[in-house]
């Protein structure tokens, strides 16, 4: 009997092995999709308009280096190439729209307005009912900037992301060899970064991509909110924010929206000429990920808490088996337990490798993988109390 149990123990742990063993191939082929970064060729012919949307609300720490590097690009106005205004028709136009602030980011932004006529400052006091907020703002962003212009490009830039110079032009080059109307790239750390880099990275890279594709195919393809380049023309064609209007997963949102409209969307790395400081420090990083969450599974409690168990699960399965096949002196299970943890640190490098986090944890990625399962978890705690809250506030207690 005792053998009869064990034996059922051991099909149960290799069948979960066999499933954390698919995850990560998976993930690592996922991450194989993602395009590099190309060079921007010279051209003599005119380039095309490009408005930048950055949405702002009480971001004063870091507006002022966001508009920098905004400010800064290469990519040339009309009639020059000092990478300044020449005239009164820019090529690069920047809407900053400061959404309800109450600290100061709508005295820099003004001040970034005043030293550079590309620069425009949109005032919005909120979202209206059925409307997300920075959903809201970005809209808000492109409505400002007027008519539709031929060939024009969006790009949404997050407020906590810097950009380097050459960003916009190589981001624009590679749209075009690879035929792209929607491209994406996730912001990579700043040179001062919290443990969320090394510790929630690679996981949280892998739970998103398996519900998003880099490359635009499946259920949903795969953007990143920090920076994002979109032709106008199919912006307009999938009816721009207006359609996302209560979304909180916005950009995913938008790169699938954009797919299912006829167009072709890619996941650009980036990372080494953008980096973003909304992820840090550790806490704001494990907020962010829970946000992006319960956003994307629409608060349900019985996905936020299956996922949660079953990323705990399913981490944890490999060493348990090892555990268990030395205590029970079965080397069949052992070897298929660190097969399965070596399968967990190979994606967890590859994945630590994309957002340039170091990869020094990977022998611990069954524990850092369980450990993201308590940002689902926490999630459902969270969709539970802002519940509670809301049936005290119209019950009266």
């Amino acid at each position: 009997m005792a053998s009869r149990h064990i034996g059922l123990r051991t099909a149960v742990l290799g069948a979960a092995i066999a499933g954390s063993v698919y995850r990560s191939v998976r993930t690592i082929r996922k991450a194989r999709a993602i395009l590099p970064l190309h060079e921007a060729p010279p051209t003599t012919v005119l380039p095309p308009t490009v408005t930048v949307i950055v949405p702002a609300r009480n971001e004063a720490a870091v507006l002022d280096d966001c508009l920098h590097g905004v400010r800064s690009q290469t990519y040339d106005p009309r009639g020059g190439a000092s990478g300044h205004p020449s005239g009164n028709d820019p090529t690069l136009r920047i809407m900053v729209v400061d959404d309800g602030s109450t600290d100061a980011t709508g005295d820099i932004a003004q001040a970034h307005a005043d030293a550079d006529p590309r620069v425009q400052v949109v005032r919005s006091e909120g979202p209206p009912p059925g409307w997300s907020g920075k959903v809201h703002a970005m809209h808000v962003g492109v409505e400002s900037a007027g008519h539709p212009e031929p060939g024009e490009w969006l790009l949404f830039v997050d407020a906590d992301t810097v950009l380097a110079p050459e960003l916009l032009s190589r981001l624009l080059a590679t749209a075009e060899r690879a035929d792209a109307d929607l491209v994406s790239t996730p912001g990579g750390p700043p040179s001062e970064h919290s443990a969320s880099w090394p510790v929630l990275m690679p996981a949280g890279l892998q739970m998103i991509g398996e519900n998003a594709d880099p490359s635009g195919r499946g259920s949903k393809a795969f953007a990143i909110g920090h920076c994002i380049l979109l032709r106008r023309s199919h912006y307009e064609k999938m009816g721009g924010w207006a359609a996302l209007a209560g979304r909180r997963n916005e950009d995913v949102a938008i790169a699938t929206s954009v797919r299912d409209h006829g167009g072709i969307t890619r996941t650009v790395d980036g990372l080494d000429h953008v980096t973003t400081s909304g992820m840090d420090p550790f806490r704001q990083g494990w907020v962010s990920f829970r946000k992006s969450f319960v956003a994307g599974t629409q608060g349900s409690l019985t996905v936020l808490i299956g996922g949660g168990l079953g990323q705990v699960a399913l981490s944890l399965t490999a060493p348990v088996a090892v555990l268990t096949g030395v205590r029970a002196h079965r080397p069949v299970l052992v070897a298929v337990g660190l097969v399965g943890w070596a399968a967990q640190g190979t994606a967890h490098t590859r994945t630590a490798r994309v957002m340039r986090a170091k990869a020094s944890l990977a022998p611990l990625a069954p524990f850092t993988n369980a450990l993201f399962g308590g940002v689902l978890l926490d999630g459902a705690v969270q969709v539970l109390r802002r519940a509670t809250e809301w049936k005290g506030r119209n019950t009266g207690f």
